[in-house]
């Protein structure tokens, strides 16, 4: 199952990053491909995600749920759609100058495309993980 984990500190106190990353809509904007989020219920949200492979482009229907939420700890959720499942954790510890992020994401597919999927996600998580930290950062701290 490829997995991608970025580590990264924000110059914001550990308060104002929870109350960002707990907010679904808020942390929506940072994940990159989103299109649309409906939030369904507290811990339920239906995303529309257009995922680039190469010079073709699927927009996938993600059914998200909230497992977990330690404030200003730690949050987990999980993630699925037609033959993808995912499941993340957020963790934050306070800083001398702000907040340290570890962002982990791990993407399971399935289906007759499985091991070709997986072995393009391996690449890709990289990349989306990074980009992700990267408009975090940009809307913590700009």
């Amino acid at each position: 199952m490829p997995e991608g984990t970025i580590a990264f500190d924000v110059t914001a106190p550990i308060e104002k990053v929870w109350s960002f990353l707990s907010d679904i809509r808020q942390v929506g904007r940072c994940v990159p491909g989103v299109d649309r989020i409906e939030v369904l219920d507290a811990t339920h949200a239906r995303w529309d995600l257009t995922v680039k492979i190469g010079p073709l482009s699927q927009t996938l229907k993600v059914m998200t749920e909230t497992l977990e939420q330690v404030p200003l700890r730690r949050g987990r959720f999980r993630g699925s759609a037609d033959n993808i499942d995912m499941t993340g954790a957020i963790e934050l510890a306070p800083t001398g100058g702000g907040t340290r992020v570890v962002y982990t994401m791990s993407v399971n597919a399935k289906g007759p495309l499985a091991r070709i999927m997986d072995n393009f996600m391996r690449t890709k998580l990289k990349s989306q993980t990074e980009e992700f930290a990267a408009n975090v950062k940009r809307a913590l701290e700009g």
